[in-house]
């Protein structure tokens, strides 16, 4: 059901700019220690493709600080390499507080959160790569078989045009949608474009026909519907979701489906994209469902790498490619990765 992409030579290689922030992760105990991990949408689609066997190349504009220090140490643990990732003064390191709640019926529900608990003090925000630093990276880093961005930025816009050229796969996940000129730039640059119907509900009305190569609205729990510009360009396709029990945390989900395409048909950049034909592509999406449904079992955004190694999720996912119910196929003992957990935690520490 999936495929180990290795290229001849070493592995396939992604470069993503966009968000990049520490999650912490806090549930509705205040005696339950705070789980630290790398997050952020483009944060955690590299690491998942690194979890793959890929090697991924954040491209950020941090700042020198605690919050990056511990960002940085779950990288490390998940090989991820940050050589294109800037420490400064004048940088931000977002900080997202995920919260995992239950309802009144005793199902799990999460939220985000962009204050100090108990405040009304801001946590810092994104801050896009300058542009004058696009021919440092593109110095550093030619080539690459995929570039990921979910921002809109004269940078990240650069750096799609320039990789494109070479080769790669342009990946353009947006959680809005501006009228403006940048907009329309990504949206012309990219390949692939995903979103959410939470977040963006009227991309039809926009586009009534295909932008890009493909594109992929997703409906959380009802699955998917994608479109293609090489066949029945206005028409969406549904692809149901697979059904999961003991559903933890959704948060994350659509990062490990955006990662599970990834890996499927963007392992040659462009080249393997497009040669998959619609069968293949299907299998990529289903693909990336199932990653993101497993995810779903677990706390935090990328729960499921802190509690199965790779080996691990390719026996279950194979499991779901034979229909068989998902709890009887996950593992009582696994491997597990460490996650970084602080009791009392002060977040003046992270500043």
């Amino acid at each position: 059901m999936i495929q180990a992409n290795k290229l001849i030579g070493g592995p396939s290689t992604i470069l993503g700019a966009g968000l990049v922030a520490l999650d912490v992760i806090l549930n509705g105990a205040p005696t339950t220690p705070a789980k630290l991990c790398a997050g952020g949408s483009c944060g955690n689609v590299l690491t998942i493709l690194s979890f793959l066997g890929w090697s991924s190349k954040p491209i950020a504009r941090l700042s020198d600080n605690g919050a990056t220090k511990n960002l940085f140490k779950d990288f490390k643990q998940f090989t991820v390499n940050t050589s294109l990732v800037t420490k400064s003064n004048d940088g931000k390191t977002p900080i997202i507080i995920h919260r995992i709640l239950k309802d009144k019926d005793g199902n799990s529900q999460h939220k985000f959160e962009f204050k100090i608990p108990g405040t009304n003090v801001w946590l810092p925000m994104y801050k896009p790569v300058l542009a004058n630093y696009v021919d440092t990276i593109v110095n550093k880093q030619p080539k690459c078989e995929v570039f990921y961005f979910d921002r809109v930025s004269r940078s990240t816009i650069e750096l799609a045009r320039h990789y494109s050229e070479n080769g790669a796969l342009i990946i353009f996940e947006p959680s809005s949608l501006k009228d403006d000129k940048q907009t329309m730039e990504c949206l012309e640059l990219a390949h692939v474009i995903k979103f959410s119907s939470d977040r963006i509900n009227n991309y039809s009305d926009l586009f009534p026909v295909a932008n890009a190569l493909l594109e992929i609205k997703t409906l959380g729990k009802d699955g998917l519907e994608y479109r293609l510009k090489s066949c029945d360009q206005k028409n969406w396709k549904k692809v149901p979701s697979y059904k999961f029990e003991n559903i933890k945390d959704s948060a994350g989900a659509g990062d490990w489906c955006t990662a599970g395409i990834i890996n499927e048909i963007g392992f040659q950049g462009l080249k393997s994209f497009s040669i998959s034909t619609e069968d293949q592509i299907i299998n990529a999406l289903k693909v990336g469902q199932a990653l993101g449904g497993l995810n779903c079992m677990f706390d935090g955004a990328r729960g499921l790498m802190y509690n199965m190694d790779y080996n691990t999720v390719i026996k279950v996912l194979e499991s779901i490619a034979s229909n068989k119910p998902v709890s009887n196929t996950l593992p009582v003992n696994t491997p597990k990765a460490n996650i970084l957990t602080v009791k009392n935690l002060e977040f003046n520490t992270l500043l």
